[in-house]
C-alpha cells in the first residue's frame, strides 16, 4: 500500500517540477512583431519588448556577436510562430522586399551601430 501511495505521489512531483522548470525558462508573454498595436503605444511597447529580449540575451550570453542575436531572434520567431515576421525575412533574403523598408532597416542598423555606407 506505501508503494502504491509513493508511486501515486510521484507524478504530481513530476508535473509540478516540469511546470517550474517551464515557466521559468520560457518566455512569458514572448510576442510577434505583429501581435503589437500599428500606433504609438504599440511602438512603444514593441521597442521596449525587443530592448529587454536584448539585454536578457546578452546577459545570457556574454560576448555574443551581432549574428549570433539575429540567429536567436530568428529562433525565437521560430519557437513563437511568428509566420509573418519569417514571412518578411524570407522576402528579404529573397530580394523581394519592399526597397524603401529595407533602406530604412539597412539605415536604422547603421544609426544604431555608427556607420555609414556610400
Amino acid at each position: 500500500m506505501k508503494n502504491k501511495l509513493l508511486y501515486i505521489s510521484i507524478l504530481p512531483v513530476l508535473l509540478t517540477g516540469g511546470y517550474f522548470i517551464y515557466s521559468h525558462f520560457s518566455p512569458i508573454g514572448a510576442k510577434c512583431p505583429d501581435d503589437y498595436a500599428n500606433d504609438d503605444a504599440g511602438s512603444a511597447e514593441y521597442l521596449a519588448a525587443t530592448d529587454k529580449w536584448t539585454n536578457d540575451f546578452y546577459d545570457g550570453h556574454p560576448g555574443a556577436t551581432l549574428a549570433d542575436w539575429s540567429a536567436a531572434r530568428y529562433q525565437f520567431w521560430i519557437d513563437n510562430s511568428c509566420t509573418a515576421a519569417l514571412q518578411r525575412y524570407d522576402e528579404a533574403k529573397a530580394g523581394k522586399a519592399d526597397p524603401a523598408a529595407m533602406e530604412r532597416i539597412r539605415s536604422g542598423i547603421q544609426d544604431a551601430i555608427g556607420t555609414t555606407t556610400p
